[in-house]
């Protein structure tokens, strides 16, 4: 099982220099961008697929097509101005739909045991007080799994993810005020799965 990591992401005011440099083919650009991205783009695509495998060769597709759009599609000032966060988990949003769609069975396929996680949700015990921590933490894993897809995903990009209410909306192509209505729904529907001190402790 791959083990969370602490993400890094550019800084917004640096994005569009990022994409500009990558673009341009600056030395170590794409590895900057790889580097910052791609810790939070897998846990987002597992999070959607539910399988480690898929997610990782969606976020290598991912990558790859943002290099292409930025080399080949976009010029100097699309670069500049681009919210390079949500754009990339928009683009692994579209492929990991699109992987979903195609498997064979036509629906999302359930994990073999409780053993599933959300990468970023792993908190290691170490004492009585991590222990109850762990607790919580398999308890809001198991209602995560039993969220439909979208309820799931809005609840890993907010709360795991740290995604800011604008960054949803930009990679889901909604207004800001509808995807804190998203959040807020799907939160709902966790609550409504634990106890509220549960959902408070482990989110």
């Amino acid at each position: 099982m791959r083990e969370a990591r602490s993400i890094v992401s550019p800084e917004p005011s640096t994005a569009g220099a990022l994409a500009l440099a990558v673009r341009e083919g600056r030395d170590g650009a794409l590895e900057r961008l790889v580097r910052g991205h791609q810790d939070e783009l897998f846990a987002y695509a597992a999070g959607m697929l539910r399988d480690e495998a898929d997610a990782q060769e969606v976020v290598q597709d991912a990558f790859l097509r943002a290099h292409d759009a930025l080399v080949r599609r976009y010029d100097d000032e699309r670069c500049r101005a681009l919210r390079l966060r949500p754009w990339l988990f928009r683009i692994v949003r579209n492929l990991a739909l699109n992987r979903i769609r195609s498997r064979r069975a036509g629906v999302e396929r359930l994990p073999e045991s409780d053993g599933w996680h959300a990468p970023a949700l792993a908190v290691p015990p170490a004492s009585d007080a991590a222990l109850d921590a762990e607790d919580a933490r398999r308890a809001l894993e198991r209602a995560l799994a039993s969220l439909g897809r979208e309820a799931r995903e809005i609840v890993t990009l907010r709360f795991t993810l740290d995604l800011s209410y604008a960054e949803i909306a930009g990679m889901l192509g909604v207004t800001e005020a509808a995807a804190r209505g998203k959040v807020f729904r799907a939160l709902e529907r966790l609550r409504r799965r634990l106890p509220a001190e549960e959902v408070s402790d482990a989110v």
